[in-house]
């Protein structure tokens, strides 16, 4: 915050001091240069900053949808082991009724069991004797004393298979107590994870939130220094020669084989930074490499480095008309050179801030930017 203060407090005395009192306009030219060059270095440092913070925003935001995919992941494995942990509650329920029952039917058949023995030794075994005395026959009475066995036999192997299936239950039950108590450990290992995540994620929106704060600062700086430089500019630009227009159309500045306007004077969208911005001329893509011609005769009055067109020139044509050519890669002219019209003046570029080769041209009546389009759409 206070590099911010600092900033502005600089742009502040540059404003307050950008019109020197008493001198020539030689050295007023020379002064306002030099004010536009630092001014243009701390919005350079300023765009940089700005840049990284946005850079760390993407990062964060994706980040932070990470988490989200990653909390809701989380949320679905939790749902999944809930569901089977209620189907494993329900199966356990079931188990332990079937056991009941199973006990139940033990109890009765052994009941059963007991009081026929116990009836028969108290008659010394007369109930099944006397089933096979009164026997009609031997044979009859073979046949009833088969059927006494396989009734007694029936008894003991029917509790046998119930104790066998209520073991087999009993087994399933500590089975399903087991694996009821792996999904609750997973449960709250993922409950554990999720809370972390949680906080993971609370803390990176809470950076989020400051992120946004200091691209908004530096946005704000940003303007003011492009003010700053937009008034300094612009006081170049009314120290422009009081003689007459040089006369006559001006020349399309770029070979006619690129003619493919990229970006319109007006309003648009930052193309780094996103933010909507004055665009003060007309992009015309060509590769870099590509002769810039001079629109017309005129004197140069400003080649050199802006931070944000880059290397540049601005060409004075008289009745306070310039044009100015932005982004070059190299430049040939020189301030206080004489150019005529179509004169090769630079090398066009992606110097500053730009996105890709293009030549940015501008023209400047009274020291504002118009839209130069018109000036230029009879291709010669």
């Amino acid at each position: 915050m206070k590099r911010f203060k600092n900033l502005v407090i600089l742009f502040v005395l540059i404003l307050a001091i950008f019109v020197p009192a008493n001198i020539n306009a030689n050295s007023k030219v020379s002064d306002l240069q030099k004010q536009i060059k630092d001014n243009d270095a701390k919005r350079a440092k300023n765009a940089a900053e700005l840049k990284e913070l946005k850079n760390e925003k993407d990062s964060t935001i994706k980040e932070i949808k990470r988490l989200d995919l990653q909390a809701e992941d989380l949320n679905l494995q939790l749902t999944g082991i809930e569901l089977n942990i209620e189907e494993l509650n329900s199966k356990i329920t079931s188990t332990e009724n079937a056991i009941e029952d199973l006990k139940q039917s033990i109890d009765d058949n052994n009941s059963l069991l007991e009081q026929r023995l116990r009836a028969s030794y108290k008659r010394g075994e007369v109930g099944y004797l006397e089933i096979i005395l009164n026997s009609d026959n031997l044979i009859d009475a073979l046949t009833r004393m088969d059927i006494i066995q396989l009734i007694v036999k029936d008894d003991v192997d029917l509790i046998g298979e119930i104790r066998t299936q209520k073991s087999s239950l009993e087994d399933l039950k500590a089975m399903q107590e087991d694996n009821k108590k792996t999904l609750e450990a997973k449960k709250s290992e993922l409950l554990s994870t999720k809370n972390k995540v949680l906080a993971l994620q609370n803390e990176r929106e809470v950076y989020m939130d400051g992120l946004e704060k200091d691209i908004k600062e530096r946005m704000k700086v940003n303007e003011e220094l492009l003010k700053a430089s937009k008034e300094l500019e612009k006081t170049l630009d009314k120290l422009l020669s009081e003689e007459k227009y040089v006369g006559g159309e001006m020349k399309y500045p770029l070979p006619l084989e690129f003619t493919t306007i990229t970006s319109y004077f007006g309003k648009r969208p930052h193309p780094i930074y996103g933010y909507v911005s004055d665009h003060r001329g007309t992009d015309i893509r060509c590769p870099t490499g590509t002769e810039v011609y001079a629109a017309n005769d005129g004197k140069v009055i400003i080649s050199g480095w802006h931070s944000q067109f880059g290397n540049y020139i601005v060409i004075d044509h008289g009745g306070k008309i310039a044009t100015l050519y932005a982004h070059n890669s190299k430049l040939l002219v020189k301030v206080g050179q004489e150019v005529t019209r179509g004169q090769v003046i630079s090398k066009s570029g992606s110097t500053g801030m730009s996105t890709g080769p293009h030549l940015h041209f501008e023209v400047r009546i009274n020291g504002v930017p118009v839209d130069g389009l018109p000036y230029i759409q009879k291709k010669q």
